[in-house]
């Protein structure tokens, strides 16, 4: 067995209705087709300011799949809220899930700022897989 980490999803935007991720480190909206058939066991979701003026504060990520019960996973995040000085800001979030990946299932996401007036921020969701 072998465990290896791959970005599922990231996204630039900012919005405050469910809206698609895209997928993997393309900026194009689509499902995540995983690599090898075996176990999602983690997912790492992260969140970060990318301006000095950055406002990010509750972000919740929406996973579907077919072949996972239940099909649809919500994960929560919290950003570092408004931005006033210039530095690194990143929050990642862990959440061990345990739920089978198939080649021939794709998996779908969307994020929602579900608090505060987003600006400027990034989302990413890392898998963290078994095979």
């Amino acid at each position: 067995m072998a465990i290896f980490v791959d970005q599922m999803f990231g996204s630039l935007g900012e919005s405050t209705s469910l809206a698609d991720l895209d997928k993997g480190t393309t900026a194009v909206v689509g499902a995540y087709v995983p690599k090898y058939d075996g176990t999602l066991i983690g997912v790492v979701i992260e969140i970060a300011s990318v301006a000095a003026t950055s406002l990010v504060e509750g972000v919740r990520v929406e996973l579907n799949c077919t072949i996972w019960k239940p099909n649809l996973i919500m994960f929560g995040g919290q950003g570092s809220g408004l931005r006033t000085a210039p530095g690194v800001q990143l929050k990642g979030t862990y959440w061990t899930v345990d739920q089978p990946v198939k080649t021939n299932q794709s998996i779908s996401g969307q994020y929602i700022h579900a608090s505060g007036t987003p600006v400027t921020s990034y989302i990413r969701v890392w898998g963290i897989f078994q095979v």
